[in-house]
């Protein structure tokens, strides 16, 4: 049986955005565990997901990862979707800036793994009118524009990294998943969604054939 990792923020986590300070969906809800479910006995699949979670910098954060990416071994695949929290933590949100970040930490596991890689686009950054009077979002539609604007950019140069590498890619900011109120997290709905495609995905990444069944 082929094992794949995810690795990731708070959409891999399962992150429950309702209440004051957020939660997680039941396990049955979440997009992993729905994937696993659906692809027993082909794929097994582990992940890693935390809210907050941004692409390494160079050096010991990025040293870091790449240890703990190590102890998963042995993996067929590795899949990373990240990338949403850098854009979000920016001032002027620039989605070549966090192009820069990934493609470092794809060369970087490329080179300590025996795996393929999947490179996976976020879903983009859609804030409703409640969510652009957070505090968070600093109350501005032009940072929610940005926000958007940039994380579409986000997947085509992930994309164009992902044919540098020679690696997968997944673009789920095209996938017609659901969004919970604040644009950001998935809604239990879109975790559902969102397992549909990716089983379609590792799918046709088995049947490629550079994976070992």
């Amino acid at each position: 049986m082929k094992k794949v990792f995810f690795y990731g923020d708070s959409n891999t986590f399962g992150y429950d955005p309702s209440g004051m300070t957020g939660g997680r969906y039941p396990r049955r809800s979440r997009w992993t565990t729905i994937l696993a479910e659906s692809l027993a006995g082909e794929w097994d699949v582990a992940r890693d997901g935390m809210p907050g979670r941004m692409i390494p910098d160079a050096g010991k954060g990025l040293t870091y990862v790449i240890d703990a990416l190590k102890a998963e071994r042995p993996m067929d695949l590795f899949a990373v979707m990240l990338g949403t929290n850098d854009l979000l933590t920016m001032r002027r949100p620039d989605a070549s800036k966090v192009a820069a970040k990934m493609e470092n930490l794809i060369a970087a596991a490329q080179n300590a793994l025996d795996a393929e890689i999947l490179l996976i686009a976020p879903m983009q950054i859609r804030f409703t009118d409640p969510s652009c009077t957070d505090p968070f979002v600093r109350g501005s539609e032009a940072y929610a524009q940005g926000c958007l604007e940039e994380s579409r950019l986000l997947a085509r140069y992930y994309e164009e990294i992902a044919r540098r590498r020679g690696a997968y890619f997944a673009d789920a900011s095209s996938w017609e998943t659901e969004l919970a109120f604040d644009g950001v997290h998935l809604t239990e709905r879109g975790n559902a969604l969102f397992a549909k495609e990716m089983e379609k995905v590792l799918r046709e990444i088995g049947a490629a054939g550079r994976i070992a069944p």
